[in-house]
C-alpha cells in the first residue's frame, strides 16, 4: 500500500492528511492512518516575483536570486516566458551567501506607458520541483508629468 499527498502549492505549510484502511480482520475493520509533515520549499526566491517599475524609455530590470535548498539540490536546464513579448531574461550560475545559486535577470522591452504581467518557467534537474515560476510584473509610467487643474 502507498499513501501520496499532493503538496502542490503547499509549500511553506504544515499539512495533515487521514485515510482509512479497511481490511478483513473483524477486530479492526477499519483503521484510520493520519499523515502529517510540514511542506518545504523546493528553493528560496528572492525576491519571490520580479517586479518592474518605472518610467517609459529607461532601464527597467530586476535581478531574481535563486537558491536550492540542501536537500534538493539542482541545475536550472531552461528557462522559457509564458508569453514572452516583453520581456528579455537570462539565467546565470553563481555562488550567493556561500551555497550554489542562480541569477535570473529580467528586463523590459516594451517602450510605451502601459502595465503587463508574464510567468517565468525555470525547468530543473530535481525529481522534486522539476519547474519553477518567477511571476513577473511591470508598470511604465509616462515621463511627462501629468498637469493637474485647480478649480476655483
Amino acid at each position: 500500500m502507498t499513501l501520496k499527498i499532493k503538496t502542490i502549492g503547499e509549500a511553506g505549510n504544515l499539512i495533515k492528511k487521514t485515510a482509512t484502511v479497511y481490511t478483513n480482520d473483524p477486530n479492526h475493520a477499519a483503521i484510520v492512518l493520519t499523515m502529517t509533515g510540514q511542506v518545504l520549499f523546493p528553493a528560496e526566491i528572492s525576491p519571490k516575483s520580479a517586479r518592474l517599475m518605472g518610467m517609459a524609455g529607461t532601464d527597467i530590470k530586476a535581478e531574481i536570486i535563486i537558491t536550492p535548498q540542501d536537500g534538493n539540490p539542482f541545475e536550472i536546464v531552461s528557462v522559457a516566458a509564458e508569453n514572452g513579448a516583453n520581456i528579455q531574461f537570462q539565467i546565470q550560475k553563481k555562488a550567493h551567501a556561500g551555497k550554489t545559486a542562480f541569477s535570473l535577470l529580467v528586463k523590459n522591452q516594451k517602450t510605451d506607458t502601459g502595465r503587463y504581467f508574464d510567468k517565468i518557467m525555470l525547468k530543473t534537474t530535481s525529481t522534486l520541483s522539476p519547474e519553477l515560476q518567477v511571476r513577473v510584473y511591470c508598470i511604465i509610467r509616462d515621463t511627462t508629468p501629468s498637469i493637474e487643474s485647480n478649480p476655483e
